[in-house]
């Protein structure tokens, strides 16, 4: 490391790593605007693993969140950190319109192994992570059109897209929680997605994300008469999550997208895939349209792909990829003061090179199959267990009261989170569908833990996992 200019290391060491008492942490919850857990988060335990510690605990904690997703690495993984300090000894930032090495690399990087038409196509970053990369996409479907006329974007149900004011009109509406309008409500239209453990044309065998062999996809039919019919304007660009996450842990159907990609064809209208959950590697594979193709046998790659969560190792980046048909923005359509930021870059391209050397997303399969085969075989004790869903370590275990009526067991899913801080293994459902009448359904547990588990740490969780649902269930009934 370079010697200090204004402080030495030890001071720079002192601020950083000084001990707050518990009353100076209680006391700065009355400085945050944002809500905070009761939990401290303390530190990273080892060096790329799933367990953390929080204050106040000697125990570690099972990590089934991998903190938003972002994780992939697990905790404490200092390769992308030594990748920052490497780049930064170079330099830490320059005008969005300069062009480095470190920028020029992870382009080529990405666009190389991009999927389908995406392949060998453009990129823009950011380090403002999934919002500022939709909204990039958006404005490319906008300008991209010949006479920029069509304006309606087309979201779905249970979606999420982020949390700036124009991305919250694209995501699934959260009554209560959100005390505002969101800006540009005029542009999004939002259709039905696929719901197959939900159907609600009655076929009950859409089970782990599969659609039920005697399903006609009448929601595929539901989507081109909403498309040809009931849009209040023509339509730009689908925005979707092809497996959603906050609204459930639900994969659509691939028999769904490849009928999606035809009729998005026909109607010249550009796909866009929100990969920030299942990009880089969850689904046991790099990217989750690489998982349609593998089992679709047909292409489904979006004209765009959006990519966050684990792009930057724990550092925020924020990407958009797409194919080569499209031109590049004007400086004015697509820039922020941090958008050429390469310490993140940096950190992507090792994360790339572990999980390529190391076949990440390969061992992320094996041990997803490892954990929903354990969870099925739970289901036959727990019928409480609806549906568990994957694919990889992208798996959503659906509550219900009962199997037959498939009712909704928020109460447990809710136990189940709190159950989890008893047992050392820290869980997260999905976000509240809030009725009009003001019920809650919250019913989906999601186990999403770092990529680079083993099988004893797969086996944990499931038993973690089986310990928890065991004393829920017992003080509900």
């Amino acid at each position: 490391m370079k010697n200090p200019k204004w402080l030495s290391k030890k001071e720079i060491e002192d601020i950083i790593q000084e001990s707050l008492s518990d009353e100076q942490l209680e006391n700065a919850k009355n400085h945050l605007l944002t809500p905070v857990f009761e939990q401290v988060f303390d530190s990273s335990v080892g060096n790329g693993t799933p367990f953390f510690k929080i204050r106040g605990d000697d125990r570690e904690f099972l990590d089934c969140t991998s903190q938003a997703w972002v994780l992939a690495l697990g905790h404490g993984a200092i390769e992308p950190t030594y990748a920052a300090y490497v780049q930064a000894r170079k330099f830490t930032h320059h005008q969005f319109g300069f062009l480095d090495e470190t920028r020029a690399k992870l382009a080529k990087k990405l666009t190389s192994i991009a999927p389908g038409k995406l392949k060998g196509g453009k990129v823009a970053f950011n380090n403002m992570g999934g919002s500022a990369s939709n909204e990039a996409a958006i404005r490319l479907a906008y300008v991209s059109q010949k006479r920029n006329q069509k304006q309606q974007i087309v979201v779905f149900s249970r979606g999420y897209h982020g949390s700036s004011l124009a991305m919250t009109g694209a995501t699934q509406y959260i009554r209560i929680a959100t005390r505002y309008r969101p800006l540009g409500l005029d542009r999004w239209e939002r259709a039905f997605f696929p719901y197959c453990y939900r159907c609600p044309w009655g076929y009950k065998g859409g089970l782990g994300g599969k659609k039920d062999k005697k399903c006609k996809l009448e929601c595929l039919q539901l989507f081109q008469n909403f498309i040809e019919e009931n849009t209040n304007s023509d339509v730009a660009a689908v925005m979707l999550e092809p497996i959603q996450g906050a609204g459930g842990q639900i994969p659509a159907p691939v028999e769904w997208l490849q009928g999606l990609q035809e009729i998005c064809k026909v109607n010249k209208i550009q796909i866009i895939y929100d990969e920030f959950q299942t990009g880089f590697g969850r689904t046991g594979y790099m990217f989750a349209t690489d998982y349609y193709n593998k089992i679709g046998e047909l292409d489904v790659s979006p004209d765009m792909m959006t990519l966050a969560k684990a792009a930057g190792g724990g550092y925020p980046l924020g990407i958009l990829l797409v194919s080569d048909k499209y031109k590049q923005f004007s400086e004015a359509e697509e820039h922020s003061t941090f958008s050429s930021t390469p310490v993140p870059m940096a950190a992507c391209l090792v994360v790339l090179e572990i999980m390529q050397k190391h076949a990440i997303p390969e061992n992320a399969r094996k041990m997803g199959q490892l954990i929903t085969q354990r969870l099925l075989e739970l289901q036959q004790t727990y019928p409480q267990i609806g549906d568990v869903r994957g694919p990889g370590l992208f798996i959503g275990i659906e509550f219900v009261k009962d199997p037959k009526t498939r009712e909704p067991f928020t109460d447990l899913s809710e136990a189940m989170k709190k159950e989890g801080w008893k047992q050392a293994i820290y869980f997260q459902g999905m976000m509240p569908i809030v009725k009009p009448s003001g019920e809650m359904v919250r019913n989906v547990l999601k186990i999403k833990p770092p990529l680079i588990i083993n099988e004893e740490e797969a086996n944990l969780i499931c038993d973690r996992f089986e310990l928890c649902l065991k004393n829920c269930l017992k003080e509900l009934q």
